[in-house]
């Protein structure tokens, strides 16, 4: 029998079998990533037509929304490359490794044929696919209305991370809130980002309502919280330059950092890379655990070194030498795995947990947003020094940060030592216009990826489909 239960202090699904009989056919119903959609629908197994009629079925779904997250498509492998490695922070000096796909990221040279695009596609739209059955089946299920907003919220807050993710790799991408049958996904057309960034923003603004503040059963430990929606919220303001929303939506997860009660800041020594469950650094992370359940990441699939493909090129001396993030991005030697990463293994398998959302980027975030509103800013000067602080280095002041210019690239360089080989570095540096000066010698469409190949060829209409460039 297909089994899913929650480990006793995290969420972890102990078989993916299940979660396959959940998706199978969504996948080939909604999913473009295959040569021809089928629509299967077995009279020996659920589908997701029959499965989700009760309160456990809704919770093995739940689970599935973060196996997806987990999955090797996403954080567990190919989503780092495409977000890492296209930034100036590492690089892949192996041109013939696996054909050559991951350093056609590094060396801008990927086409829509790039395995690595239409693996991270289709692994964020699977999330995206189980968000929407959740979404679709559960208001018919009889249930605790509270328990049953909760699970909408965490469909809700899952669907807008993968979304936010899609378009700041691709930029406009189909906007899916439904199930869909074959022939309506054969008719999906790209949507504009405002419109991406409405629905973003209107799945967290639930989800910040109907998520609790901290899940209270060991069980649920991993799940998001209205702290995670918030802080994600606070981010997708921030990368639309809404720069009030952003200061009022992060203002409570300051104070509540500042507290040091539930959330706080934490040196990193602390939090990578076996601390990453427990520190009060983490709002949101993807966790794993090694041990022949298969729930593990595999040791390479953290910015392992193998003949040269994953070598840190961030300076160390960006870093103040009492600084004690610097130890932790030092470049790996040959078949090592950066400190930062470098957890705990089982043979091939990893802990290797990986942060979504810190107290340091919320900081960082709202010292950005409070100094673009206005300088000098108290606030802004601040929540930036809480973090040099934490990491044990100088801090600055007026005199150092004469003006709202120099304060502000002093948070994007803060950002690229705290957040290093988190997966925002990249998006950064387009974000706030850098790409120019960190890349001169890279042209400006290759700010965002390719539409995978294979996903305009199952659609009727391919008018506008491709990136400008490709």
């Amino acid at each position: 029998m297909n089994t899913i239960y929650k480990n006793t202090n995290y969420i972890f699904s102990t078989s993916k079998k299940i979660i396959f009989s959940l998706s199978l056919s969504g996948l080939f119903l909604f999913q473009t990533s295959c040569t021809d959609f089928l629509d299967l629908k077995p009279i020996d197994t659920p589908t997701e037509d029959t499965f989700y009629n009760n309160e456990n079925a809704l919770q093995a779904g739940v689970i599935s929304l973060y196996d997806g997250l987990q999955s090797g498509l996403i954080y567990g492998s190919t989503y780092l490359t495409v977000a890492e490695v296209r930034g100036d922070n590492l690089t892949d000096n192996n041109p013939g490794a696996a054909g050559g796909v991951r350093y056609q990221i590094e060396s801008f040279s990927e086409t829509s044929e790039n395995k690595n695009l239409s693996d991270t596609w289709q692994g964020f739209y699977t999330v995206i696919y189980r968000a929407n059955i959740l979404l679709d089946k559960a208001p018919n299920v009889a249930m605790d209305e509270t328990r049953k907003r909760e699970i909408l919220a965490q469909a809700k807050f899952v669907r807008a991370l993968s979304y936010f993710n899609l378009i700041q790799l691709f930029g406009k991408v189909p906007l899916i809130i439904t199930v869909q049958t074959t022939a309506q996904a054969r008719d999906n057309h790209r949507a504009n980002i405002t419109e991406i960034y409405t629905q973003i923003e209107s799945d967290l603004k639930s989800a910040t309502t109907d998520l609790p503040q901290v899940w209270t059963k060991n069980a649920d430990i991993g799940k998001a919280t209205n702290l995670a929606a918030l802080a994600l919220l606070g981010k997708v303001y921030l990368y639309q330059k809404k720069y009030s929303e952003v200061n009022a939506t992060l203002e409570p997860l300051v104070a509540l950092i500042n507290a040091k009660t539930q959330l706080s800041l934490v040196p990193q020594t602390s939090t990578f890379p076996n601390g990453i469950k427990t520190s009060k650094d983490i709002i949101f992370g993807i966790y794993y655990l090694a041990g022949g359940i298969g729930e593990s990441a595999n040791i390479n699939n953290r910015y392992r070194n193998q003949d040269s493909n994953n070598l840190i090129v961030l300076p160390q001396s960006l870093y103040n030498n009492s600084d004690n993030r610097r130890a932790l991005v030092v470049s790996p030697s040959s078949g090592s795995r950066p400190g930062k990463f470098n957890a705990t293994t089982i043979g091939t398998e990893s802990n290797g947990d990986f942060p979504v959302l810190r107290c340091a980027d919320v900081m960082l975030m709202y010292a950005e947003a409070q100094n673009e509103i206005s300088f000098p800013n108290a606030k802004a000067l601040t929540a930036l020094n809480a973090v040099r602080t934490n990491s044990q280095t100088t801090t600055y002041t007026n005199t150092t940060l004469v003006s709202q210019d120099t304060f502000r690239k002093a948070v994007y360089l803060e950002r690229r030592l705290e957040l290093a080989l988190e997966c925002d570095r990249w998006f950064d540096i387009i974000r706030t216009g850098q790409m120019k000066t960190v890349m001169p010698e890279i042209p400006s469409f290759r700010a965002i990826y390719p539409i995978p190949q294979v996903e305009i060829d199952n659609v009727n209409d391919k008018t506008g489909w491709q990136n400008e460039g490709y």
